[in-house]
């Protein structure tokens, strides 16, 4: 797939992600985690996606990530989630490190959703 064409799929992901209309379980198959299956596209595609979800404002960012937080056939994939995030988004682009917080903090939490 052209840069192009993954920019606007992630932006569109992000979206979906936003409005509730996707969760973040849907990426449980990807393994973001697994060296062997991040090739470089992958990486960059994945990477837009948390990009864009980064644009929104906190609680969003909080919502979309807490979706996932309470269930235990998870744990792997918020791991995944944590550890692609710290090594591909925030190490490239240090102004995520807040919504990184914010993401983590939904992800280890028990809490209610914030609308």
């Amino acid at each position: 797939m052209d840069p192009r064409t993954s920019l606007h799929l992630a932006r569109f992901v992000a979206e979906m992600l936003a409005s509730f209309t996707l969760s973040l379980a849907v990426l449980k198959t990807v393994g973001l985690s697994d060296s062997k299956q991040l090739t470089p596209t992958r990486i960059m595609h994945f990477r837009m996606i948390f990009e864009a979800i980064f644009q929104n404002p906190d609680r969003v960012v909080w919502n979309i990530f807490k979706r996932i937080a309470a269930t235990p056939d998870l744990e792997t994939l918020r791991n995944g989630i944590k550890f692609f995030i710290r090594e591909y988004v925030v190490s490239r682009n240090k102004g995520f490190a807040g919504k990184f917080k914010v993401a983590k903090r939904a992800l280890n939490s028990v809490e209610v959703l914030l609308y």
